[in-house]
């Protein structure tokens, strides 16, 4: 209970400090996306954004079944692409522009809000460790992690951010050195 409301209250934060970011409003189809059976019969999707990406493109983006989704861009084609197998969560705006929008999914969470009658998408929170995000996971070292994407634009006891031109990867640590969560979200 008290990790969910933690949770909560780091998603809620987030999408409110970034409410005022620029959007962007590309998504490129990749061929990346695979879902294996592992032990006791799982079903892994592998969600990535590779190392390519990163760095020609400049931008942060959760990849699924072969889409890129881009913080900025619009929540219904992200909703098109992930399918409707989520709990949603509605709250006023505490920056007072509307509504911020939570759907969650097994695994990671989409924020949202509302610009001008368009919904974009403002945070991807990635909490689970079997899900892949261009080779770092939940759960991975912050050596292997760093060792994998480079040094960190900002880094502090409990996480560190790469910047892109209108997005950013940030991975929160448990202060020791295991990754805890993995956000894509709008820079700014």
């Amino acid at each position: 209970m008290k990790k969910t409301k933690i949770i909560t209250t780091a998603i809620a934060l987030c999408m409110a400090a970034t409410m005022f970011a620029g959007c962007s409003s590309s998504q490129e189809p990749l061929e990346t996306a695979a879902a294996t059976r592992i032990e006791g019969g799982q079903t892994q999707i592998a969600v990535e954004n590779s190392q390519e990406d990163v760095s020609t493109e400049g931008e942060y983006g959760f990849t699924y079944n072969g889409y890129k989704i881009l913080p900025g861009t619009e929540t219904k084609d992200a909703l098109a692409i992930l399918g409707d197998d989520y709990d949603m969560r509605q709250d006023a705006s505490c920056a007072g522009q509307g509504v911020d929008v939570a759907y969650m999914y097994n695994g990671f969470t989409l924020g949202a809000y509302n610009v001008n009658g368009s919904e974009l998408i403002q945070v991807i929170d990635v909490t689970d460790p079997i899900i892949d995000c261009g080779g770092i996971h939940v759960g991975d070292s912050v050596k292997a992690t760093k060792d994998l994407l480079g040094t960190p634009d900002v880094s502090d006891d409990y996480g560190f951010v790469y910047m892109g031109t209108t997005t950013q990867l940030q991975i929160i640590t448990d202060g020791v050195d295991k990754i805890v969560e993995i956000v894509y979200r709008v820079a700014g």
